[in-house]
């Protein structure tokens, strides 16, 4: 096998693209008011990196248990898949890893040990439970803005925290909805817990999280017009001075693109991983384009 072959193998084993999700690690100091000084952004670099090796053998775990259901699935493209020796001493080699990490860094803490203990319940059993399965997907995101809020010492605010559980609710709810549209699952299945028959529940939790999600983000904005007003949903870093020029901007595209997104996920018209589909999308490149050039000439 070639290096070229071999490296594009390697990637799809390991869900080389996946790594953006670990970039949530750095969302806490990026939405915070505090100022990253060298220690944070190293202990957040080599956090980013550790979180990256990990999810990397959870999502070659996950493709080697998932290998029959993966055939049926239309969503998932044809790839190697690890034999289980191999599988077995990743696993090994990474829980020994984490061990000695634990004895001499800081970099192994409650949130990352967490993430584990919920990725081997969600592989081996909670996958096949009934809403349970989006709870425990929400709560993979969720862990990595933990973890990196823990690394440096940041609090992390309840408007930030609701806010992005029911952001990543949303998401992983459409993950379930697009699996079923594109792979036409009429009635229960080899692939997913869910049917057709579950569009309603499926449909009425995007529409409550967004419902949820948006009123989280006008209060926010409530408050920093008005502050002090729900001062105990605040953390010390967020009680910042905003421009609510610029935070109104952010919320119209915002709303916009989130709008737009479940409007496609309802309509059939994503046929691919809904995380796979944002990266890819051009609007939302677009959107965050037109942002900064908006930010840029009224800063200026």
């Amino acid at each position: 096998m070639t290096k070229k072959k071999l490296s594009f193998s390697l990637s799809k084993i390991f869900r080389i693209e996946n790594i953006f999700k670990n970039t949530l690690i750095f969302f806490p100091i990026l939405l915070s008011d505090r100022v990253a000084n060298s220690t944070d952004i190293t202990m957040l670099v080599y956090g980013f990196l550790l979180f990256t090796f990990m999810t990397s053998i959870c999502y070659a775990t996950n493709d080697f248990t998932d290998y029959k259901k993966d055939l049926l699935n239309k969503l998932k493209n044809k790839k190697t898949i690890l034999k289980i020796k191999n599988v077995i001493v990743l696993n090994f080699f990474l829980l020994l890893f984490l061990i000695i990490l634990f004895n001499f860094t800081n970099l192994v803490n409650f949130y990352l040990i967490l993430y584990l203990v919920f990725f081997y319940l969600y592989n081996f059993y909670i996958k096949s439970f009934y809403v349970l399965d989006i709870i425990f997907l929400t709560s993979f995101y969720i862990l990595r803005l933990f973890y990196g809020s823990e690394l440096i010492g940041i609090n992390i605010s309840y408007w930030f925290l609701f806010f992005f559980i029911t952001f990543f609710l949303i998401f992983s709810t459409f993950k379930r909805i697009i699996q079923i549209s594109v792979n036409n699952l009429v009635t229960r299945n080899n692939i997913i817990r869910y049917s057709i028959k579950d569009y309603p529940l499926l449909k009425g939790i995007v529409i409550s999280s967004t419902a949820v999600n948006l009123l989280i983000f006008l209060l926010y904005l409530y408050e920093i017009n008005y502050p002090n007003t729900f001062e105990s949903f605040s953390a010390p870093e967020t009680r910042y001075k905003q421009n609510i020029l610029h935070l109104s901007m952010i919320f119209t595209v915002y709303c916009i693109g989130l709008i737009r997104i479940i409007k496609l996920v309802f309509q059939g018209k994503i046929k691919q991983d809904i995380y796979l589909f944002a990266l890819k999308d051009k609007f939302n490149y677009c959107f965050l384009i037109g942002y900064l050039l908006f930010a840029y000439f009224h800063i200026n």
